[in-house]
């Protein structure tokens, strides 16, 4: 055997790679390979019952599905549970009043280590109303959270929620709060999360202003989402250096409101600026949006800006309010632009180029009208050659391009040099096509590695009715690229043998 394999850390990534039934005969087949094995098999657990069933047959069974603890765990019982449990990392439960019992049954170990010590993520499904039930699990949860838990996810109740507030978790890294349908108020998100000063990254629901102002102070705090309301302060204020380590803010809002009131109340030194609302830009909401980012965002380090709006505002009219992003231009460092809603930049070839120079180093473009009225691209094939000359590190791309080719002599691919063999994929989102074969030995030329495309994904209301035709054909350019990229590929080559063939004869 290989040298290399006598060492577990080799071994770990290895078995990380092998499923189930390969790790079961991995561990069967060497005693080198036992203890690495097992560590990736129970490292990841759904719930209990992988290691109730490592306890003596005659101590547990299952009954209707439910698995049930005949008895009080024996001191050589703990001692197989604690050989199985020392080698989980995440664990994932999901409450159910029938397993109050089986919680009961593990509340006594002879040391707190024989109960999950090196348990580090933890994800908690409860969606319970009541307290009544929870206590026998609430119990073991505690045992389990005197260890060095690092990460938590939870999708609850407010019930819920506020039990585990109480667990005392001060050493938890990461926080996930979701609910299920019935929000979360955000006193009891407050209550959950004031005291965690240790947190490096949360995501929750609404937050109170008292929550803002304890979250501004968190010494490691490095990525937040949450939700503002709209009776959020106009005039928010933060103490002296908030959020002094924030990189990553996600802010979801109703309105355009509460936003602006966070973008307003202090200085980001930020990477990533992510916004979704759930009602459209209103027309001067938005120019004040994209006027104040460059104000209160730092020019050298944010690379990421994200807009995202679920639905057209009333005032939204695709003629009158379009918007430009000239604003944004000082973010010279940027590296992805997403914007998604009804109202998109009105964007012309020009324009397009304009864009591609003040960002030279983006990587990811996503410009996606996802509702509202269709309005015509004014970008077409000629615009993609001069987003992708001046942006050679682009890799994902989603754009509307005018495919519509009404003339006999359609554009001729490129024979420039520029060439992305990044990008393996483009979403077209709303874009009209015709002549399929020429607009693939276009993109041949300028993306010779595409290979899937799609388009019109939205709920976009376009009169005319030709939207599965247009998706049809960009179907089919995926398909038709792939072969003329090859072509050419064979043309080089024979080209270039001739040439070898030629220098070789005369050489003679």
């Amino acid at each position: 055997m290989h040298r290399c394999l006598h060492l577990e850390e080799i071994l770990q990534e290895i078995f990380k790679n092998a499923d189930y039934r390969s790790l079961t005969v991995l561990a069967r087949a060497c005693r080198l390979f036992y203890e690495p094995a097992l560590n990736v098999i129970y490292s990841d657990l759904p719930g209990l019952q992988p290691l109730i069933e490592r306890l003596p047959r005659d101590l547990w069974s299952t009954s209707s599905g439910e698995l049930v603890i005949r008895g009080p765990l024996r001191p050589q019982d703990w001692e197989v549970f604690a050989g199985y449990s020392r080698r989980v990392r995440s664990l994932r439960l999901r409450w159910f009043a029938s397993d109050a019992k089986l919680y009961r049954a593990l509340l006594s170990p002879p040391n707190p280590s024989f109960l999950l010590p090196n348990l580090r993520t933890f994800t908690w499904h409860c969606l319970s109303t009541r307290s009544a039930g929870l206590d026998d699990m609430i119990a073991f949860m505690r045992l389990i959270f005197c260890h060095n838990l690092a990460a938590a996810h939870l999708i609850v109740s407010e019930c819920a929620l506020a039990a585990f507030s109480d667990l005392g978790w001060t050493s938890l890294k990461q926080l996930t709060i979701q609910s299920h349908k019935v929000a979360i108020s955000a006193n009891a998100t407050e209550d959950a999360i004031c005291k965690l000063s240790a947190l490096r990254s949360l995501a929750c629901g609404e937050v109170s202003v008292k929550a803002l102002h304890h979250l501004a102070q968190f010494p490691s705090l490095s990525r937040l989402t949450i939700w503002l309301g709209d009776d959020t302060p106009s005039a928010l204020t933060f103490p002296r250096f908030p959020f002094s380590k924030l990189r990553y803010l996600t802010i979801n809002t109703k309105t355009i409101g509460p936003c602006l009131s966070m973008l307003k109340a202090t200085n980001w030194n930020i990477r990533c600026f992510h916004h979704r609302m759930d009602a459209g830009y209103d027309p001067a909401g938005r120019k004040v949006l994209l006027e104040l980012l460059p104000l209160q965002l730092s020019h050298e380090s944010l690379k990421c800006i994200s807009l995202h709006t679920t639905a057209p505002h009333q005032d939204d009219d695709l003629i009158t309010n379009p918007f430009s992003l000239e604003t944004l231009f000082s973010f010279k460092n940027l590296l992805i632009l997403e914007l998604i809603g009804a109202i998109l930049p009105g964007l012309d070839n020009d324009g397009l180029q304009k864009l591609a120079v003040a960002w030279p180093q983006l990587r990811v473009l996503i410009l996606h009208q996802n509702a509202g009225l269709y309005r015509a691209p004014q970008v077409d094939l000629t615009g993609l050659v001069l987003l992708l000359e001046h942006c050679p590190e682009l890799h994902q791309l989603t754009l509307s391009v005018n495919a519509i080719i009404d003339t006999k002599a359609p554009p001729a691919p490129p024979i420039s040099r520029i060439s992305n063999k990044l990008i393996t994929s483009i979403n077209f989102s709303n874009s009209p096509i015709t002549k399929t074969a020429e607009v693939a030995a276009f993109l041949s030329a300028i993306v010779p590695n595409l290979r899937e495309t799609t388009s019109w994904t939205g709920e976009v209301i376009r009169p005319g009715g030709r939207i599965p035709e247009y998706r049809k054909r960009w179907d089919d350019v995926a398909e038709l690229v792939r072969v003329f990229s090859e072509v050419r590929k064979q043309e080089r080559e024979a080209c270039m043998h001739a040439v070898k063939s030629d220098v070789v004869r005369k050489s003679w």
